[in-house]
């Protein structure tokens, strides 16, 4: 038995990590088990994870828990200390959150985070050459299957609203935005925009021509991917990400070409260019009074006939769910209305999610309502709901679970569930991060200075990201974001130089 684990050779790590870098972006968010009074679902991922976790804790106890040895992980274990705090201060002396839940939402951030050291420690056994590959055949498999979705019917399993998350088939209509093998379009978005931000370390790194080709293919569809989003937030956040990685990487002849080429194919979207343009003009962007909010939420009598016809009744086969434009505007993040409940066609018989129904919609000026939308809910609701919480204890927060799922940015998440104590050592994570990486960018080290240039950019976009977009509490991408730093925070300790071939 000890010969198969190879505990102390860390040999399964490495083949576990590849796993899950192509299992977790690429299996559905489908629910193994539902968690009452919450969208949260365990699902199969977990205990692929768990089994991942079990595998590399038994090489932690072998050879006597090296990753003590870590500063990072002092720093984590302060943070996790203080969501603990967090969630007993709100149980036991504020008693305003279900304890269950509470617990719920505090064991998987541990989850999520935990994935750092195992590719940290898996990495002892891989090469970058290899994990680029991975990335690069996972993104082709996302990129084909989103391309089924909008051409083929493909499925796509979400968890836009408590309907859905129950993992129902949904079939795209023409001008819904893809999510792929996500649950939503900016989960998509924000995996994109991470992959984008890492790969170009690897066309300076990898050698063969071939690789270089690769990472470039890889790139192109994760980039038309981005665009087919549509999500204005990571869009800018992939400006900032390539910028910042082509900058460190001394590649100044790239940058004007690569930025002249991501904005012109911004700006030709129809879809993503009205979002930015709405963005940028400060005029259409403000939301005047509760009447606006009630017209942007649930538009007219006269567009909802305009945009969206009813199929004629006809034999029944089953209820499903049918959205509304005014369900599923082109925002970042869809409230929770109840779906409608309509008869399908024999036809079909299968739940159709979709924005509109034939013609070039959407109109500019429906982009800008759902745009528009999109930002009141955070400014209006959202956002207010979390500084509140804040309020309530500053110190601590009003524990995991509290703002529900939503809060569309994860500073003021931070601050209105764990309070000042918690989001202080989380950004502190995060500062190390930097900090490390560029000590070691400055070294002289040619490798692992190009390695963390690509821990900087895809950082930083990542945290740009997470100004709008709850990125830390969505599965798949938090998934992967850890399993990323934990890849390229290797290479990025100049107390320990990393001599070994790509």
């Amino acid at each position: 038995m000890k010969n198969i684990l190879s505990i102390k050779k860390v040999s399964l790590l490495s083949p576990i990590l590849l796993v899950l870098l192509i299992a977790i972006p690429l299996y559905p968010k489908f629910p193994f088990q539902n968690v009452e009074n919450t969208y949260v679902a365990i699902r199969i991922e977990d205990f692929l994870v768990a089994a991942c976790l079990f595998v590399w804790g038994l090489y932690q106890f072998k050879n006597g828990f090296p990753v003590l040895k870590l500063k990072i992980t002092k720093i984590f274990l302060i943070y996790w200390a203080a969501g603990l705090i967090s969630v007993l201060s709100a149980i036991f002396i504020s008693n305003i959150i279900d304890p269950k839940l509470a617990l719920l939402h505090y064991v998987r951030r541990i989850e999520y985070m935990s994935l750092f050291f195992v590719a940290y420690d898996a990495m002892k056994k891989l090469k970058l050459r290899e994990v680029a590959i991975t990335i690069s055949f996972t993104s082709l498999l996302i990129f084909l299957y989103a391309m089924g979705q909008k051409y083929y019917d493909f499925p796509v399993v979400s968890t836009m609203n408590e309907e859905f998350s129950k993992g129902q088939l949904l079939i795209l209509d023409k001008w819904t935005r893809v999510s792929s093998t996500f649950a939503g379009h900016y989960d998509l978005a924000v995996w994109n925009t991470l992959v984008l931000s890492i790969s170009p370390i690897f066309l300076v790194i990898l050698k063969h021509k071939w690789e270089r080709i690769v990472i470039l293919l890889t790139m192109a569809i994760n980039f038309y991917l981005l665009i087919m989003t549509a999500s204005r937030v990571s869009f800018v956040a992939y400006l900032i990400g390539i910028t910042l990685a082509l900058l460190l990487l001394k590649k100044y002849l790239w940058l004007p070409l690569v930025l002249a080429i991501s904005i012109a194919f911004g700006f030709s979207s129809a879809q993503l260019s009205v979002r930015l343009k709405t963005t940028i003009d400060p005029i259409s962007s403000k939301i005047a009074g509760m009447e606006s909010w009630q017209k942007i939420v649930f538009f007219t009598e006269q567009s909802k006939d305009k945009l969206f016809k009813k199929p004629a009744p006809t034999q029944t086969i089953e209820p499903i769910v049918s959205i509304t434009p005014s369900q599923v505007a082109l925002d970042d993040k869809t409230p929770s209305i109840q779906p409608e409940k309509t008869t399908p066609t024999p036809k079909e018989g299968r739940i159709i999610y979709k924005d509109a129904k034939g013609g070039a919609w959407p109109s500019p000026e429906e982009a800008k309502l759902a745009a528009e939308r999109s930002s009141s809910i955070r400014f209006d609701v959202e956002w207010p709901r979390a500084i509140s919480a804040f309020k309530r204890n500053p110190l601590v927060g009003s524990g995991y679970s509290f703002l529900g799922l939503a809060t569309d940015n994860d500073y003021l998440r931070s601050l209105g569930e764990v309070g000042i104590l918690g989001t202080l050592t989380f950004l502190l994570i995060h500062l190390h991060l930097i900090l490390t990486s560029i000590k070691t960018y400055l070294s002289k080290n040619k490798k692992n200075s190009i390695v963390s240039a690509g821990l900087i950019a895809g950082l930083v976009s990542f945290l740009a990201n997470a100004i709008f977009i709850d990125v830390f509490e969505a599965s798949k991408v938090a998934f992967y974001f850890w399993m990323m730093m934990g890849i390229l925070y290797y290479y990025s300790q100049t107390n320990e130089i990393h001599e070994k071939k790509v």
